[in-house]
């Protein structure tokens, strides 16, 4: 019988996990990333809608706006739940504010913090404008744009 080296074998059982490890935590940080955009989208959009939506008070608004957010497609997200999704009108300013979670799926690889979860938040902050301010700037500008 031939003596046959199994050198090979050893380190392909000490290589495969490690690399195997490495792409599935690539692909974790891939569905973080598009969860985190999509929330950036979100509030994005939540606080762009809420700076141009016609109220005639702050408690109108503010429903309005409640009833949007509630209506907000939550199941787009793939690997991470909200945790925060609101927004707020104060000083003609409307804020929207997010944040979500994701639970690493390993315990004990996490070295970032000392619980299992990553976590991020997005706010976006618009001036509400008001129609007889923007047709004043809109005067202003074709003024300055004529000389």
């Amino acid at each position: 019988m031939r003596n046959r080296n199994a050198y090979f074998t050893v380190e392909a059982a000490l290589v495969l996990p490690v690399v195997i490890g490495a792409i599935l935590f690539v692909i974790y940080m891939m569905l973080f990333q598009y969860d985190r955009c999509l929330l950036e989208q979100d509030i994005g959009g939540i606080a762009l809608w809420g700076s141009i939506v016609e109220a005639s008070d702050t408690a109108e608004l503010e429903q309005k706006v409640q009833t949007r957010i509630s209506e907000l497609y939550r199941g787009k997200y793939v690997a991470w739940r909200m945790t925060k999704l609101d927004a707020s009108v104060g000083r003609n300013r409307f804020c929207a504010n997010g944040a979500g979670q994701l639970t690493f799926p390993v315990p004990g690889w996490n070295f970032w913090s000392a619980d299992n979860m990553w976590g991020t938040a997005a706010s976006y902050e618009y001036s509400r404008l008001s129609p007889v301010t923007f047709i004043r700037l809109c005067h202003r500008f074709g003024e300055e744009a004529g000389r």
